[in-house]
Parts: structure tokens; C-alpha cells; sequence
């Protein structure tokens, strides 16, 4: 039995096919001698995400800041392009590498999961430019209003980000708004406490919190954990949708979207603080403090932006944004299932998130 489509999916397929075949006459070369862009699938990746080099790469692309600037005309063309693909009804003079343009363009743009508009300063392309002056702030805080006001401008920021890039679980309105508060109260709750235990707690503390950066290290990965877990619980408690490999639905799992939280917490929020918190605090550390202070001032943003550049593709990659899961480790009704052909089904798929 076909599934769905019947003729004119069959139809749809060749016509794919052919204008595939057409794109990639002319070899693996582009006019300039480059390397051509892999052939095109609306389901596949540019990149082997398989390896965390690819995926590094790949990662390159939805951190890239020039997508907080994408226009509506420029996303409807995006996506009218990737329409006409799965129609069969593409232009034959379209190359694969406008195919993969396109993709960037609606991927980082719209949520993979929902489909929603992403707001520009929440997309993850957004993320380094809404950063530097958050983590400029949070590393020069030397008062503990100034360290509370940064924590909550942070968290806040991350709140709004992690619904935005959420898997495709739906919120109500009072589950973003307890979410937001628990997150916000537990980072603020947290930069106080390991304030006061710095000036005031035990002697082994006292002594720990003279380490650079560890202290506030642990405080941003903590707030950052409970962040992500609170603003995308309800994943965890509805659950997520579950594909096999021909992205057919199979079923809601809240195993899969606890293992796609939980990732995320592990890459995001214990990850990436690590780039940009050590490497920003390391490299000024090397540069004379004889130098003027705008020049100091400049040296810092550049070091935090770098930081921040590297370091967000870098956590990001940990693992890939389509989990690959055992069936056997999700619900039991997951365990028997069959594909189209009687073949038990092992191996499924989820949207992790971002």
C-alpha cells in the first residue's frame, strides 16, 4: 500500500527527481571550481550530523547573526521556494545551493517544531548579539544589586529564548508565566546565596569563591538548568510527538521529551557558560591593565563575542537537534511497533529543540 499521497505523490517524487537530476548536472563542481552543495532533501541536513564536526558546521548556520535581519518578503520566498520543491514544480534553473539558503532561512526564522515566527532577539541568531552586553554586565558586577539586576535581565532573556525554541509543545499563558517566575527566583535566589556564603559562609567556602569564574560559573549553569527545565516542562509532563524514519507520526512520548530536555539542559546550560565564562575572564587576564580604559573596554566585548560565537555552535553540537532514540527505552507502546513493510520499528525520532 503507498501511504497518503497516492498518483500525485508518486507525481510529486518524479518531478522531484527530475529537477534534483537537473540541479546536479554539470558534477560535483560548481562555475568557480568550488565544491558544489550537497543534492537537496526537504528532510535532510547540508551536513553529516553524524559527526560533531558536521554539526558544528551546521550550527554555524542557525547562529548566524545576519538571520536576525531576514525580511517577511525574504522568508515567503524561502518558503514559497521550498513549496514548489515538494509540489515537483520547481524552476529547473534553481541550484541546490538556493535550496539550502532557503532552509536556513525558514529553520532559523520560524520554530522547526510549531512552525511560529520567531521573534529576531529570540531567534538562536540573536543569541551572541543579545549576549555580549548581558555577559559584559554580569562580568563586571562587583555589587550584589548589580549582580541580581544582571541575573534577571539573563534569565529573563533565556527565558523567553527557550520558550521560542521550544520542541513544539504548546504553553498555556499561566504555565509561561510560573515557568518565567520559578526560573528568574531561582537564578536571583541563587546569585544571592552564593554571595552572602562568599562573604559570609564557611572558611572553605570563602576560599572557593576567590577562584575566578568558578562561582559564577556555577551559578549561571544552575540558574541556566532550572531555566530550561521549568520554561520546557511541559514537555515533559504532555510529552512530544515521535517519527520514524520516513517522518511518519507514531505517537506522543514523554520519555523522548524528557531524554530532549534533559539533553538540552547538559549542552545549553552546563556547556556553554563553560566558553564563555572561562575563555572571555583568560584572555584578559593576558592583556596589560596598563592600557586605557576604552581600549580595555574594547578588548573585553571582543573577547566575550568571540567567546560567545565559538562557544554557542560549540555546546549546540553536543548532540544533534533530531534525536535518535531506542524505542525500546520510551513508553511500552513504542516497543511493538511495525514499518509499512511488517519490519519492527527500533529506532525513532524526535525534535530535540534548541
Amino acid at each position: 500500500q503507498t501511504s497518503g499521497c497516492g498518483a500525485g505523490g508518486a507525481a510529486r517524487a518524479i518531478g522531484q527527481g527530475l529537477a534534483s537530476g537537473r540541479r546536479r548536472e554539470g558534477g560535483a563542481m560548481d562555475g568557480n571550481g568550488a565544491a558544489a552543495a550537497p543534492r537537496f532533501s526537504m528532510d535532510g541536513t547540508r551536513y553529516d550530523m553524524g559527526s560533531y564536526s558536521g554539526r558544528f558546521r551546521a550550527f554555524l548556520d542557525v547562529v548566524d547573526p545576519r538571520l536576525t535581519l531576514t525580511t517577511d518578503k525574504e522568508l515567503e520566498d524561502s518558503q514559497k521556494l521550498l513549496k514548489d520543491f515538494e509540489a515537483g514544480e520547481l524552476d529547473a534553473k534553481v541550484t541546490d545551493e538556493q535550496l539550502w539558503q532557503a532552509k536556513k532561512v525558514r529553520d532559523g526564522v520560524t520554530n522547526t517544531g510549531t512552525g511560529e515566527y520567531i521573534f529576531p532577539l529570540f531567534r538562536m541568531s540573536g543569541f551572541v548579539p543579545a549576549n555580549v552586553p548581558i555577559v559584559a554586565g554580569m562580568l563586571n558586577s562587583t555589587t550584589l544589586g548589580a549582580t541580581l539586576f544582571w541575573q534577571w535581565v539573563n534569565q529573563s532573556y533565556n527565558s523567553a529564548t527557550n520558550y521560542a525554541n521550544r520542541s513544539g509543545s504548546d504553553m498555556s499563558t499561566e504555565e509561561i508565566l510560573t515557568s518565567y517566575g520559578i526560573a528568574v527566583g531561582t537564578s536571583c535566589g541563587l546569585a544571592y546565596a552564593f554571595h552572602w556564603l562568599g562573604n559570609n559562609g564557611p572558611t572553605i567556602f570563602r576560599k572557593i569563591s576567590k577562584v575566578p569564574v568558578l562561582v559564577p560559573y556555577v551559578a549561571v549553569a544552575a540558574a541556566g538548568a532550572a531555566n530550561v527545565y521549568f520554561t520546557r516542562k511541559p514537555e515533559i509532563d504532555n510529552g512530544v510527538m515521535v517519527k520514524d524514519k520516513d517522518g511518519r507520526d507514531l505517537g506522543i512520548s514523554r520519555e523522548a521529551g524528557k531524554q530532549g530536555v534533559y539533553k538540552t539542559i547538559f549542552s545549553r546550560s552546563l556547556g556553554l557558560p563553560i566558553p564563555v565564562m572561562v575563555l572571555p575572564a583568560a584572555i584578559m587576564a593576558c592583556v596589560p591593565k596598563t592600557l586605557p580604559k576604552r581600549t580595555l573596554m574594547a578588548a573585553e566585548l571582543i573577547a566575550i563575542t568571540g567567546s560567545l560565537s565559538f562557544g554557542l555552535p560549540a555546546a549546540l553540537a553536543i548532540f544533534p537537534p533530531k534525536l535518535e532514540l531506542d524505542a525500546k527505552s520510551l513508553e511500552p507502546e513504542f516497543h511493538s511497533l511495525t514499518d509499512s513493510e511488517g519490519n519492527p520499528i527500533t529506532k525513532v525520532y524526535s525534535n530535540k529543540g534548541l
